[in-house]
């Protein structure tokens, strides 16, 4: 059962466009389309704002009912490197990479991600 859920979170982040490495992702959850379905993979992130070609990328942090609300107070510079851990599914339909213990980055903002072996 293991080996098949690590194989589905390859086969997601392969289809989300990012390179998978077998070893580094395990899922929480398996059915990738309900909110609050959580890959778990070690890596760095690589941020930019190619949806409005600003400065910043805004964060967002995730409520108990896996909404996300914004984080106005703060926002991650334009093309720098982050490490995360998790890509979570929000109830907009969202993946979402944690960048900080309650702060994450929607995928939109993401042109690459690196998987760091563990």
């Amino acid at each position: 059962m293991k080996f098949r859920k690590m194989i589905l979170s390859v086969l997601l982040l392969v289809s989300l466009g990012t390179p998978a490495v077998m070893s580094s992702a395990t899922t929480v959850n398996a059915d990738y389309e309900e909110p609050g379905s959580t890959v778990y993979v070690l890596g760095v992130v690589h941020v930019a704002d190619i949806v409005t070609q600003g400065n910043f990328v805004p964060m967002v942090s995730f409520n108990a009912d896996n909404s996300v609300s914004p984080v106005t107070n703060r926002a991650l510079q334009n093309d720098t490197p982050w490490r995360s851990d998790i890509q979570k599914r929000a109830t907009d339909g969202g993946w979402y990479y944690r960048v900080s213990t309650n702060e994450w980055v929607n995928s939109e903002y993401v042109p690459s991600y690196e998987l760091i072996n563990a």
